[in-house]
């Protein structure tokens, strides 16, 4: 049977009370969830992408789960922290990779049917550019920051972002819209 919300909520609330045992089984189904986000991710990427899925899951349980980050409330905060380390693992990444070749990265955002992905080339989206305007984006509402992580880096749908966001689906697709006239004013400049 797989594992609910709940069951990671409380291994969550177990982890926080001192509950060493906890964390093995927090890492098993984590490490499924936060799989299943990076191979979305990454599906329309190239196969000779220098960074793959396993990888990064890997980097975002050892940054997330073994370090002494602050404790996540529930599912909902850990998919949300995940999302968040996965698009600062992806740029690091990126600088590095332009820092050695002296030319852009490029990523597809959350696959071919997600409006992002429309900005830019066929190729991509350059994801040092695309992160610094995320920034920008952050800091006028969290929220739509959240939504972009979720949405186009995660590349989940409209009901799991809205159930993660604590909006209504509605107001994610509202948002997404907005995200997408944002990136495309501020990008294609």
């Amino acid at each position: 049977m797989p594992p609910t919300e709940n069951d990671m909520t409380v291994l969550l609330q177990r982890i926080r009370t001192g509950d060493e045992a906890a964390m093995p089984a927090l890492l098993e189904i984590a490490y499924t969830e936060l799989r299943a986000i990076a191979g979305n991710l990454f599906k329309d990427q190239p196969s000779n992408h220098t960074l793959q899925p396993t990888a990064l899951v890997n980097e975002v349980c050892v940054k997330m789960l073994c370090s002494d980050a602050t404790p996540w409330n529930d599912r909902k905060h850990f998919v949300r922290a995940a999302a968040k380390a996965m698009r600062n693992l992806l740029t690091d990444h990126a600088r590095a990779k332009k820092t050695n070749k002296r030319d852009g990265v490029t990523v597809m955002l959350g696959g071919r049917d997600t409006p992002v992905s429309d900005v830019g080339t066929d190729r991509g989206i350059d994801l040092i550019a695309l992160d610094e305007t995320i920034t920008r984006l952050t800091a006028v509402d969290p929220r739509l920051g959240l939504v972009f992580e979720l949405r186009y880096l995660a590349g989940l749908p409209i009901d799991r972002v809205a159930d993660l966001a604590g909006v209504s689906e509605r107001t994610i697709q509202l948002d997404a819209q907005f995200i997408r006239a944002w990136v495309q004013r501020e990008l294609v400049q």
